[in-house]
């Protein structure tokens, strides 16, 4: 009955939690856009490893909301510092686990808690295999816990995912994603350093695609998943408000107007 009962809240405080960072994505960014979401297909009875970037604060922000908005029906995982767990216990019920990263038992850790959760194909976990925060455009050398990870064992499947903060035309950034090709443990190196290269390589080339997306500066090439604030606020909406009023025309509060995909974001809410 114990176990139930947390279960229960659990199940509460990450349903509520998804709620919470989706609105928090939504105040803070003009838009959330999506690539390569195509590859994510066929996935429902699978553990999922996404291995991505690390480019800032937002990152575990942006992988609680990928989570919510494609794989809806998994359970979120994430390696956390132990230290930093510490101070914020709560963490725990939202699907993060501690880790030493200093230690060989850390690193023991990981791996033990890793493969556990990839037995489980309700759950999908993330890792930043670099370890370390770098900017979208900088292949990062990986660490090899993820390639002791996804080793012949390993039961789920692999996607690499890149991520970037950048701004284009309004007043908030636009949170840009892009997903890589599945990966199948069966087709990669056995010997673990060229496995790493391989992953490695994988991402890098993600992460290049998605930065001359961010630098053609157009949704075009995205799905827009959700839609946030635009336009300026303030005195200076008000105005072109006026404006536009007085002129009958519709006022938008963005500088272009949304592309077919952005209005069904929109719609969508």
């Amino acid at each position: 009955m114990r176990e139930r009962q947390q279960s229960f809240w659990s199940g509460v405080l990450n349903r509520g939690f998804r709620r919470y960072v989706r609105r928090f994505v939504r105040a803070n960014f003009n838009a959330v856009r999506v690539s390569g979401h195509e590859s994510l297909r066929g996935l429902e009875n699978r553990s999922v490893l996404m291995f991505v970037n690390h480019p800032g604060w937002w990152d575990p922000m942006t992988a609680v909301l990928m989570t919510q908005l494609f794989f809806p029906g998994k359970r979120f995982a994430a390696p956390m510092d132990a230290e930093a767990l510490r101070s914020y216990p709560i963490l725990e019920s939202l699907g993060f686990f501690g880790i030493s990263r200093e230690s060989v038992s850390g690193v023991r850790d990981f791996l033990r808690i890793g493969r556990e959760l990839m037995r489980d194909g309700d759950v999908i976990l993330w890792i930043t295999p670099g370890g370390q925060f770098h900017d979208v455009r900088r292949e990062v050398p990986f660490l090899p816990g993820l390639s002791h990870l996804a080793d012949r064992e390993f039961s789920g499947v692999l996607i690499p995912m890149a991520m970037e903060y950048t701004f284009w035309n309004e007043r908030r950034p636009e949170l840009l994603v892009r997903f890589g090709p599945q990966v199948e443990c069966g087709a990669l190196p056995e010997d673990r350093e060229a496995r790493t290269r391989v992953l490695q390589g994988l991402l890098g080339t993600v992460q290049e695609q998605l930065a001359a997306a961010g630098i053609a500066r157009s949704a075009a090439g995205f799905e827009t998943v959700l839609q946030g604030r635009g336009g300026i606020g303030g005195l200076y909406d008000l105005w072109r408000w006026l404006v536009a009023k007085v002129r009958g025309k519709e006022f938008r509060s963005r500088h272009e107007r949304p592309s077919e995909n952005e209005d069904l974001a929109d719609q969508r809410g």
